[in-house]
C-alpha cells in the first residue's frame, strides 16, 4: 500500500489558524478565576439579590442625575413689600345730594316722583270690561241693571271687598267671610249664601224697589260732589244742570254730611278701588283726610257741634280702611278713633267737647257707632269705652224701655225755633233707638237686658210715617239700624212702615235735578240741608246688608206680639 506524502504547507493555512487564536479569549486571571468559581458555586437566590441591588442601583444613579438637572434650573425670586404708610386725608364735605325728582325726563317716559309717597292714592283704574258707570246706571229699572246679562260674567259689577257680589242672578254667590264687611252689598236676584253675606236683592226685607231707590239717591249724591271731594252743605245746588234743588243747609257742617254721603257708598259696597263710583268715594276720602287736625279731629273744633261732624267723618274713614285695607287711610282712620277714645268722659259717654264732664245721648250714640265700626276694621279699640257707654244709657233709660237725651226717660232734643212747633219731640223715640244699639253693640241680647225689647215695642208703637209732625230722617235711620239687630217679627213690621214713608216721597221726577233725594222737612234739615236728608234715608235702603246681624239681640217669641202704644 503505497502511503499518502505528507501534506505540504499552504501559506492561506497559517492565515487562517492565526485568526482563530485572535478570537479565542484572552488568558484568566486569578481574580477572574476566582470570581467564577465562587459564582458558579453560589445559590440561585443569591444571583437573585446581586441582580436587583445592581437595578436599584442603576434607577437611583437615574434618580439623582435628574434631580440634580432641577436644582440646577433658575431659582424662583420672591420680593417682600414694605408696608405702605397712609397719610392723612384732609376733610371734604360730602357730595352734593341730587333731587332724583328733577333728573330730566326722557323722551319714551312720563314725568313723575322717582319715590312715590306710599300713602298716594293713585286715580281710579277702569272697571272690567262691560262694568257699568255712573252715567249708564238707569235707577227706575229692575236691580238687573247691576247685571244686564247674568250669564255674562264681564258684566258683573265689582263686588264688596271680602266676597263676590251677593244675590246676583237666581243663586247669589257665595261671602267669602273674610272680611266683617262682606256682608256689602247685596246683588239684584237670590239670597246670598255663606260666608257673612247677608241675602241678596230678592232676600227677606229688601228688594228690587229698594235696591233701586238707593242707586237713584247714589247717584243725586254723586252728580252733587264738590269738585275738592266734598259734600257742599249750602252750596251743593251749584252742580245742578236742569234746574236749582232747594233745601240748603249750614256751611260749618260740611264735613259732617261728607261722611254721611261716603257711608252711604260705603254701605252699598262701593269704595274706591270697586264698583261704578270709584272716583266720587276717593274724592270724598281724600277732602276728609285733608280737614283732620293734629289731634284727629276732622274739621277741626271750631264748629260748636264739631263732635257730630267728627263722628260722621270718622266712621266713614274707618269702613273705607275696614273695607279695603288702603294704607292711605289707615292713619287717618286711627287717629279719629284714638279722638273718640281721648274724648270720652271717664266711666261715662260723650257730648261737645273733649272729656269735659258733659254727656248726651246723641253724640254718644254717634261715637259708639265709630267704635264699633272701627273694631270690625281691625283697629283697636277700648270694650270698656262701649260698657261706659252703655253704662251711661242705662242712666238715661226708664224702666219703660224709653231712653232721654240728658234726661232720664226724657225726650229727643229739638232745636229752639219753628222746628220745635212743627216737629213735637214726643212723636219720635230716637234716642231710644240709640239705646237699643248701643245695648247690642256692648254685647248684650234680649235675653240679658229686657229694655232691649221694651225699647222695640216703644219704635213700634212710633213707626215711620210720611206725615209732618213725626217726620224724622234721624229717628228713622237709627230705628232702622236697631230693628235691623232686633229682627224677627219686630223688624219685618217697622220695615214695611219705613219703606212706604221712604221710598214713596224720593224725588223721581228725572226732568228735574232733585231726581233721587229727598225734601229736607225734618226737624235736622235747616242744619243739613237735601245732603242729610238724602243720605240719611238712603243709609235706610241699605240696611239689609250695610252690617251683618252677628251682634244682636234674637227677638223673644213672646215678645214678639202686636206692640200696645205705651200709655
Amino acid at each position: 500500500m503505497s502511503k499518502s506524502p505528507p501534506p505540504m504547507d499552504d501559506p492561506n493555512d497559517e492565515e487562517m489558524i492565526e485568526g482563530d487564536l485572535a478570537q479565542l479569549p484572552p488568558e484568566e486571571t486569578k481574580e477572574e478565576r476566582t470570581l467564577r468559581s465562587v459564582i458558579s458555586s453560589a445559590p440561585w437566590f443569591v444571583i437573585a439579590v446581586l441582580l436587583h441591588v445592581l437595578a436599584l442601583t442603576v434607577l437611583t444613579v437615574i434618580r439623582l442625575t435628574e434631580e440634580k438637572a432641577e436644582n440646577q434650573a433658575a431659582p424662583t425670586q420672591i420680593t417682600l413689600n414694605q408696608p405702605r404708610v397712609m397719610e392723612p386725608v384732609a376733610d371734604t364735605p360730602p357730595p352734593e345730594i341730587i333731587d332724583r325728582n328733577q333728573v330730566p325726563v326722557l323722551d319714551n317716559e312720563q314725568e313723575g316722583p322717582v319715590n312715590p309717597d306710599p300713602n298716594y292714592i293713585p286715580e281710579a283704574t277702569p272697571g272690567r270690561q262691560g262694568e257699568i258707570i255712573p252715567d249708564q246706571l238707569d235707577p227706575t229699572k229692575d236691580p238687573g241693571i247691576y247685571n244686564p246679562d247674568p250669564e255674562a260674567l264681564s258684566n258683573l259689577p265689582s263686588g264688596a271687598t271680602g266676597g263676590t257680589a251677593i244675590g246676583v242672578g237666581t243663586q247669589g254667590h257665595l261671602g267669602l267671610g273674610v272680611s266683617a264687611f262682606s256682608s256689602r252689598r247685596a246683588g239684584g236676584g237670590g239670597k246670598g249664601g255663606g260666608g257673612l253675606g247677608q241675602g241678596g236683592g230678592g232676600g227677606r226685607g229688601g228688594g228690587k224697589q229698594t235696591e233701586s231707590v238707593m242707586m237713584a239717591a247714589l247717584l243725586w249724591l254723586a252728580n252733587h260732589q264738590s269738585p275738592d271731594g266734598r259734600w257742599d252743605c249750602d252750596g251743593f245746588d251749584a252742580h245742578c244742570k236742569k234746574n236749582k234743588c232747594d233745601g240748603r243747609g249750614e256751611a260749618t257742617y260740611d264735613v259732617g254730611v261728607t261722611g254721611l254721603a261716603l257711608l252711604c257708598f260705603l254701605g252699598a259696597g262701593f269704595t274706591h278701588q270697586e264698583g261704578p263710583f270709584k272716583k266720587t268715594v276717593k274724592d270724598g276720602l281724600l277732602y276728609l283726610k285733608s280737614v283732620q287736625d293734629e289731634d284727629g279731629v276732622f274739621g277741626g273744633k271750631l264748629c260748636p257741634h264739631y263732635q257730630y261732624n267728627h263722628a260722621c267723618a270718622a266712621l266713614a274713614m274707618a269702613e273705607a280702611y275696614g273695607m279695603t285695607g288702603a294704607n292711605a287711610f289707615r292713619e287717618p282712620a286711627v287717629k279719629g278713633v284714638a279722638w273718640v277714645g281721648v274724648s270720652q268722659n271717664p266711666y261715662r259717654a260723650w257730648r261737645y267737647g273733649k272729656a269735659d264732664g258733659d254727656n248726651d245721648s246723641s253724640v254718644t250714640g254717634w261715637m259708639t257707632m265709630v267704635i264699633k265700626s272701627a273694631a270690625m276694621a281691625g283697629i283697636d279699640v277700648e270694650q270698656q269705652s262701649l260698657s261706659n257707654a252703655a253704662n251711661f244709657i242705662d242712666e238715661m233709660t226708664e224702666d219703660n224701655g224709653r231712653t232721654g237725651y240728658q234726661q232720664k226717660g226724657g225726650y229727643p232734643a229739638r232745636v229752639t225755633g219753628p222746628a220745635m212747633e212743627k216737629f213735637p219731640a214726643q212723636n219720635s223715640e230716637s234716642l231710644t233707638a240709640v239705646g237699643i244699639l248701643v245695648r247690642i253693640f256692648d254685647g248684650r241680647t234680649a235675653g240679658t237686658d229686657p229694655k232691649i225689647m221694651k225699647g222695640a215695642e216703644l219704635l213700634l208703637a212710633q213707626p215711620p210715617k210720611w206725615d209732618p209732625p213725626f217726620i224724622d230722617f234721624y229717628y228713622w235711620y237709627y230705628g232702622t239700624l236697631a230693628m235691623y239687630q232686633v229682627g224677627g217679627s219686630h223688624f219685618d213690621r217697622w220695615n214695611e212702615a219705613m219703606k212706604t214713608a221712604i221710598i214713596a216721597h224720593q224725588n223721581t221726577d228725572k226732568t228735574k235735578d232733585e231726581f233721587g233725594s229727598w225734601d229736607p222737612v225734618d226737624p235736622w234739615s235747616a242744619e243739613g240741608g237735601r245732603v242729610y236728608s238724602t243720605a240719611l234715608n238712603c243709609l235706610c235702603m241699605e240696611v239689609y246688608y250695610r252690617y251683618p246681624r252677628v251682634f244682636g239681640a234674637k227677638a223673644d217669641p213672646k215678645a214678639a206680639a202686636p206692640a200696645k202704644p205705651p200709655k
